[in-house]
Order: structure tokens, then sequence, then C-alpha cells
């Protein structure tokens, strides 16, 4: 069905005090979120929305942009073209909460505390997938110990591996979010040494992981153990 069809049903009260782009904005997503729009849903093209909105194609445009920049909408130019409502990208919504995180200030602190609740679930959930999947990681950090930037990218891949293994989506979106905060893209104190230290710390954790008990603990303790550190070098940066 045609969603401007849709909206003709039940058509906006759009007043001057607002930005008309601003209403459409909000209208479509509510609508969204009531479930009466999905994705994949057809919106229409620029004319079918502004005659449905009864407002300039102009304003629609603004809309459309608006609600693309929010990973909203789907737009196809053309002929046989039109807007839609986009498919669910999380990766999408984890670089835009980042942004926010950063804007907002949120430090390291408050995102380990986050990050260990996060991962703490994995061992309520986990499969044989998963435990094939953190072996893996396991092995991977392992073999790459003597490059600091791709020992810091392995262990995060294993992080993330855990989180995953969590099986909650929102869960899974948020650490991905909060690895810009407390991940450098290369970690110059990763050293052989270092490394050792992590690779037997996260075995630990797995071994956990796969008993099924216990892994909570271990990762808080691990995390708490990385914000020192992080507070550490904070300090010293200062010196």
């Amino acid at each position: 069905m045609l969603a401007a069809t849709f909206i003709s049903k039940a058509p906006l009260r759009l007043t001057r005090a607002a930005a008309l782009s601003s209403q459409i904005v909000t209208e479509i997503r509510n609508r969204v979120f009531d479930g009466s729009l999905v994705p994949g849903s057809f919106l229409g093209s620029e004319n079918e929305l502004a005659k449905s909105f009864g407002v300039s194609r102009i304003t629609v445009r603004d809309a459309l942009r608006s609600l693309s920049a929010m990973g909203l909408v789907k737009i196809r130019q053309g002929a046989g073209g039109g807007a839609r409502i986009a498919e669910s990208d999380l990766d999408y919504f984890a670089d835009a909460l980042a942004v926010q995180f950063q804007l907002a200030g949120v430090g390291v602190d408050e995102t380990l505390r986050a990050q260990s609740a996060i991962e703490g679930t994995a061992a309520e959930h986990r499969n044989h997938e998963d435990l094939e999947r953190l072996s893996g990681a396991l092995d991977h950090a392992r073999s790459v110990a003597h490059d600091p930037a791709a020992f810091t990218e392995a262990s995060l891949g294993f992080h993330l591996a855990v989180a995953e293994a969590s099986r909650n989506r929102a869960l899974i979106a948020l650490l991905r979010a909060l690895r810009f905060v407390v991940w450098p893209s290369e970690n110059k104190r990763a050293t052989p040494d270092v490394a050792a230290r992590v690779d037997k710390t996260h075995r630990e954790i797995f071994a956990r992981i796969e008993a099924g008990a216990g892994a909570r603990d271990a990762m808080t303790k691990h995390l708490g153990g990385i914000r020192l550190s992080k507070q550490k070098q904070h300090a010293e940066a200062f010196c």
C-alpha cells in the first residue's frame, strides 16, 4: 500500500508555528514507532507526498533529506523511484550514537561500566557457534600479539564477539557505539608482555563463558583493570 494513500486517510494538521518539513518528519517517524510503517513500506514520490501532505515539493524534499540522514528512509531517484522506509542497519545506529556519546562527553569510566553490564550477559545465552567464534577471536589475537594496532583490533573483536553472544541486539549496537570511546585505533602500550597478560585474561573469561558460570565477575574484574589503566594514562598525560 502506498504510504501516500495511507497518510491521506489521516491527514496531518500542519501548523505554521513549526517548520512543515519537521512536522512531516515527526509524523513519519511516529508511524514507524506505532507499526503503521515498516521496513520497505513505500512512502511515494515527492509529488505524491506533496499532494498528500498539502505542501510544496521543496518542503517534502527537505523532510526526506532529514529522514534519510536519520537512516529512516531510503530514496531512489528516477522513473519508478521514490521514498521507502529503510531496512534496519544497527551499524549506522551505532556510529550515530558514538558521535552523540562523544559530543555529550561520555567518558571511559561510564563506558566500561556499561560494557561490563553488556558483556556479563553472554554466558547466559551463548551456544556452540558463539564458543567457536570466541575461540577463533582469541587465536587470532594471539597470532598478532607482536603488532600493537592489530592486537588492539583483535581484542576489540573478542569483546564484540562476547556481546554478540548475549543475543540482545540493543546491547550489541550499544557496545559497537561505546567502542569508539574506549578502544583507540592503535594502543602503543600493547607490548608483547601486555598482550600476553590480556590474552591470559581473555582466555580465563572464555573458560567462564564456556562453563556458563562466573563470566560476569571475570569480565567485571577485567574491565575494572582497563578502567584503572585508562585513568593512570590520563593522569600521566598531565604530569
